[in-house]
C-alpha cells in the first residue's frame, strides 16, 4: 500500500481503537480521582493568586483582565506535562510584566505518552512506509482529547477556587475571565467576573431575543429576572448563579454547562432543554418542571465534553419538582438534596445514588 492508505488503515486500526481504551481508561481515572485533582487545581491557583498579589504590592502588575492555563503540543510531545498559567492585565499579550507559574497535568498525559509509544510500535508493522513523524502529527491532532479533562477539573474547581481569601484580594480589572487552552491558540472561558453588575433590563432583552444567536459564556450571577421566558436559545455556560429567576422558564434551551448555584427558580421550567453538566447545587428549584430535559453525554471519537462532570443538585431543594421523561441523566448527584414529592422515572431508582430519605420522599413515576 502506499502512504494515504497505510496512514489511513493505520488510523481506522490502530489510533482510532488506541485513542478510544484511554479515553475509557481516563475517565474512569477522573471520576476516581476527581477530589484530589480539584484540590491540586485549587491548590495551584492559591499560589498564583498569592504570586499575583505580591507583583501587585511592589507595584509590578495592573489590574488582572485575563488568567490563562495554556498547553503547548510540542512540549507534550516532549513528556513536559506542565501547563502554563499567566496573568495578564487588559493588555493581555502586550502585557510585559511576567507573571507566569505552572500546572503540572500529568495525570492527564502520561496516558498522551502512553499511547504515542504503543502507536509507535504499531507503525514498525508497515514496513518503512510510516515514519515516526507521521504518528506523532497524529498524537498532535489528539491533544484536545486529553486536555478536555483538564478542562473539565477546572469547571469543577472554579466556583469555589474563586472564594478563596487570596483571590479575592488581588485587584481585578472592570472584566476579567480564568481561560484555558492551547497557548496563545484557541481557549475558552471557565469564568467571567464583573466588577460592574450588568444591567438586568438589557440582559432580559438579549435572553428573550428570538433571534438564532448564541449568548453564551457570560457573567449573569446576582441578576433579578423573574419570570424570563426564553425558547430554544443557546445559553451554554452561563453563570446565574445567585440571581432571582422564580416562575422563569427555559423551554428547549442549550444549557449545557450553566452554573445555578444558590439561584430561585422556584416554580421555574427546564422543559425539553439540555442539561448537561449544567451545575444547580443550593439553588432552591421547589416545583421546578424538568420535563424532557436531557442530560446527554456526547460520546463520539474521542470526545467527553460535554459529560464529564454530570449534572449537580447537592444541597439543592427539589421539592415537587418533576422529572417525568428526562433522558440522559445517568450521571447527576444529589447529595443533601430535598425531594420530598419529587417526581422521577422508576428507572433511575437503582441507577441514581440516594440517600434512604430521598427514596422515601421521591414520588416514583412508572
Amino acid at each position: 500500500m502506499d502512504k494515504q492508505q497505510a496512514l489511513q488503515h493505520f488510523y481506522e486500526h490502530h489510533y482510532m481503537p488506541l485513542l478510544e481504551i484511554q479515553m475509557e481508561t481516563l475517565e474512569a481515572e477522573f471520576h476516581h480521582g476527581k477530589a484530589q485533582f480539584i484540590s491540586n487545581f485549587t491548590a495551584s491557583f492559591q499560589k498564583l493568586c498569592s504570586h499575583i498579589l505580591r507583583m501587585q504590592q511592589q507595584g509590578e502588575k495592573e489590574p488582572i483582565a485575563y488568567i490563562h492555563y495554556s498547553f503547548l503540543r510540542t512540549q507534550i510531545l516532549e513528556q513536559s506535562y506542565l501547563y502554563m498559567v499567566e496573568a495578564y492585565s487588559g493588555k493581555w499579550y502586550e502585557d510585559q510584566a511576567d507573571c507566569r507559574l505552572s500546572y503540572d497535568a500529568s495525570w492527564v498525559y502520561t496516558h498522551f505518552t502512553t499511547m504515542l509509544e504503543a502507536l509507535e510500535q504499531d507503525r514498525k508493522k508497515y514496513m518503512g512506509v510510516l515514519h515516526a513523524a507521521d504518528i506523532e502529527r497524529l498524537m498532535l491532532k489528539a491533544t484536545p482529547f486529553f486536555h478536555q479533562f483538564v478542562s473539565s477539573i477546572i469547571r469543577l474547581a472554579i466556583t469555589e477556587a474563586v472564594q478563596l481569601p487570596e483571590y479575592k484580594a488581588i485587584h481585578k480589572a472592570k472584566r476579567l475571565f480564568i481561560r484555558t487552552g492551547e497557548y496563545k491558540d484557541i481557549s475558552e472561558n471557565m469564568y467571567v467576573e464583573d466588577q460592574e453588575i450588568p444591567n438586568p433590563d438589557e440582559v432580559r432583552e438579549r435572553l428573550m431575543q428570538t433571534n438564532e444567536e448564541p449568548y453564551i459564556y457570560e457573567n449573569l450571577r446576582n441578576l433579578s429576572l423573574p419570570h424570563l421566558q426564553v425558547v430554544e436559545k443557546d445559553l451554554r455556560y452561563n453563570d446565574f448563579c445567585q440571581s432571582d429567576l422564580r416562575g422563569s422558564q427555559f423551554l428547549s434551551c442549550v444549557l449545557m454547562g450553566s452554573q445555578w448555584q444558590e439561584a430561585h427558580i422556584e416554580g421555574g421550567s427546564f422543559r425539553g432543554s439540555l442539561l448537561s453538566d449544567a451545575d444547580f447545587r443550593y439553588s432552591h428549584l421547589q416545583g421546578a418542571d424538568f420535563r424532557g430535559a436531557s442530560g446527554q453525554a456526547y460520546r463520539e471519537q474521542g470526545h467527553r465534553v460535554p459529560g464529564l462532570c454530570g449534572i449537580r443538585f447537592d444541597f439543592a431543594n427539589l421539592d415537587e419538582a418533576d422529572f417525568t421523561d428526562v433522558h440522559g441523566f445517568e450521571y447527576v448527584s444529589f447529595e443533601g438534596a430535598s425531594m420530598y414529592g419529587t417526581r422521577v422515572p422508576r428507572k433511575y431508582q437503582q441507577l441514581w445514588k440516594l440517600s434512604d430519605e430521598q427514596r422515601k420522599s421521591i414520588v416514583w413515576m412508572e
